[in-house]
């Protein structure tokens, strides 16, 4: 006779994650740092970090090997387009309304930034269009008037080349790393499923409370909040969110006020422990996690965020 599957017996990680490796990637990454952190205060969770260390670096091992291909998966990496495309609209709806505060349209100086109009980044091939964010910051030149915007438009222009050379750089057999990638995804979720019944064995009576600490719930059952609003005081210093990165991850942020401020990815929500990226006021700016220069990624989850205003300010920070 047949037998109706029963929702217990379902492995939730595998099912959660079929077409979504970088969600698998997350659960992963979070529950092997957990483990290895806990097992210091829990002996019995040290043979389940033991056998999963080895099926989360073989995953990771993939991971990295797939995402070199420079194949694009599920729509979480950037193409050279789509990134292309988010710097023009950086341009047309933060750059040139800042410069046209400064200068007016049809003053000399705005003629000298933008000569030929907004052709050059709208025809020709891709590098044409990206090398046209390089003549933007050498037409702005040594102008003080502009120097923050300058300085977001050199970095700006970095990225896009970055990403260009990655693709350019990137190997062709994405196929048969994909092939390769999708049974080391399986490992991984089946043996945290295997890891959840133990801890459910072992720790029967705190089971809620220890599946929420070695397992990434939230990132498991739902979609992770993706905006983010506050505001921060003066020369002070905030967390904003606590989330499980990945290297290739982007994150847009505005703030409405003031000066400067300073973002950082630590290991703890009032840290700075790793380079901090500067970001001005009024400027629309993305930010590559890479940025941040650091190795440890399970490690290093609180997004932090330093004012070195004099006044208060308020922001609006979208993970991409």
């Amino acid at each position: 006779m047949d037998i109706k599957p029963w929702k217990f017996t379902d492995d939730q990680f595998e099912i959660e994650t079929r077409d979504n490796v970088k969600k698998a990637i997350i659960l992963s990454t979070f529950h092997d740092r957990n483990l290895r952190v806990l097992s210091l205060q829990y002996p019995a969770l040290l043979p389940l970090y033991t056998r999963y260390h080895v099926v989360h670096l073989a995953f990771i091992a993939g991971y990295d090997a797939h995402t070199s291909s420079g194949e694009v998966q599920q729509g979480d990496r950037k193409t050279v387009s789509q990134s292309l495309k988010a710097s023009k609209l950086l341009l047309t709806e933060e750059w040139i309304p800042s410069i046209s505060k400064i200068y007016k349209i049809s003053s000399p100086e705005y003629m000298a930034i933008f000569p030929n109009g907004l052709k050059p980044f709208n025809s020709g091939g891709i590098d044409k269009k990206i090398k046209a964010f390089n003549i933007l910051s050498l037409n702005i030149g040594a102008d003080p008037a502009l120097a923050t915007i300058k300085t977001v438009i050199d970095s700006t222009y970095t990225a896009l080349l970055l990403t260009r050379t990655g693709q350019n750089d990137a190997k062709t057999n994405t196929a048969s790393s994909s092939a390769l990638l999708e049974p080391l995804r399986f490992a991984a979720m089946k043996m945290m499923y295997r890891n959840l019944g133990n801890i459910m064995d072992n720790f029967c009576d705190t089971v809620a409370v220890m599946c929420a600490l070695v397992f990434d719930l939230v990132t498991l059952r739902e979609s992770a909040q993706k905006v983010y609003r506050g505001n921060i005081l003066r020369m002070a210093s905030k967390n904003i969110l606590s989330h499980t990165f990945l290297a290739d991850d982007e994150f847009a942020i505005k703030i409405i006020g003031t000066g400067s401020y300073k973002f950082n990815l630590s290991s703890t929500a009032t840290g700075v422990d790793n380079t901090e990226v500067e970001v001005f006021a009024n400027i629309k700016t993305i930010i590559k996690i890479s940025q941040f220069e650091m190795t440890d990624y399970s490690n290093y989850r609180f997004l932090n965020l330093v004012s070195s205003s004099s006044e208060a300010g308020s922001f609006r920070l979208q993970l991409l």
